[in-house]
């Protein structure tokens, strides 16, 4: 819309008065007949403007779930780990414990215990080891899905 506000008077004493105010207001149209294709140009940059900012969201969205896929497996797999290395570890001490009795009765030497001790030792090495990283896992499979976790409140 095209307009104009103004006062006008002959005399500038009068200029201030309600009656000296004028305005006009017109319609505009505004229309090239020959663009040469400007308009269609600027429809189809805005269509490839639209279609890129979804090609973008897309990969975004594609980009987390391969994030999450990964971190829940790599989650899952280290927790049969885990599990194994636990079986590991009884076992391993339960041959130390077996082992050690021997030695007391004199039917296994103190190498053949420590031999056995070294071994528990190490299972249960290895084992907190994996659990580490199981909880690292945990926190990264948290941090795929956009979780978290809020602090436990004192006495909780």
């Amino acid at each position: 819309m095209l307009g104009d506000l103004g006062f006008s008077s002959s005399d500038p004493g009068h200029l201030v008065r309600t009656d000296t105010f004028t305005w006009i207001g017109l319609p505009r149209l505004q229309w090239s007949a020959l663009d040469f294709g400007r308009t269609k140009a600027r429809v189809d940059q805005a269509r490839a403007g639209r279609d890129e900012a979804e090609a973008k969201y897309e990969s975004t969205v594609l980009g987390a779930l391969h994030d999450a896929e990964v971190a829940l497996s790599r989650y899952g797999h280290q927790r049969e780990y885990v599990v194994s290395l636990q079986k590991v570890e009884a076992s391993a001490g339960h041959a130390a414990k077996l082992t050690e009795q021997r030695y007391r009765a004199g039917t296994s030497s103190a190498l053949d215990w420590l031999d056995a001790e070294r071994t528990r030792f190490s299972a249960e090495q290895n084992r907190i080891a994996a659990v580490a990283q199981l909880i690292k896992d945990y926190v990264a499979l948290q941090k795929s899905l956009g979780l978290g976790w809020q602090p436990q409140a004192a006495g909780a």
